[in-house]
């Protein structure tokens, strides 16, 4: 199992790191994936930063982002919040879901709380960009 730190500094850089113990986490975490792998499932496709082209599969219940190595997908940047927003399941649809972070999460350009994401969409948290794509 490997967790993704997407870098949103000068270098950009995207660093796996290896999961050790982990406890507290039911589910499995995404892991970065090329496009090819991707097709077919619900995703989140990177757009800004390294790694441009390659995401994540959204399969678990919950998908937390955010700057803290709890999360699922962590946001290597300042102005990101250490839980900043999730990604839930909800019947055959995922939302968007702000953690009440101080700088806001985006879809489609727009501070949201709370959004049913579509095919398409565009999240913006800090400086780290993401595609919705739902697999169909």
């Amino acid at each position: 199992m490997e967790q993704t730190r997407i870098g949103a500094s000068a270098s950009n850089a995207v660093e796996k790191q290896s999961e050790t113990a982990r406890a507290s986490a039911p589910h499995e975490l995404p892991v970065p994936r090329s496009a090819e792998e991707l097709s077919g499932k619900p995703r989140l496709v990177i757009t800004r930063g390294n790694a441009v082209g390659s995401g994540f599969v959204l399969q678990a219940e919950r998908t937390t982002i955010g700057r803290d190595a709890i999360c699922d997908i962590v946001v290597d940047d300042i102005t990101v919040s250490k839980e900043h927003a999730e990604i839930r399941l909800r019947g055959e649809s995922h939302v968007l879901v702000d953690g009440g972070s101080l700088n806001g999460t985006y879809l489609n350009r727009l501070p949201v709380d709370t959004a049913e994401l579509h095919e398409g969409d565009e999240i913006w948290i800090g400086k780290a960009r993401f595609l919705y794509r739902t697999g169909l």
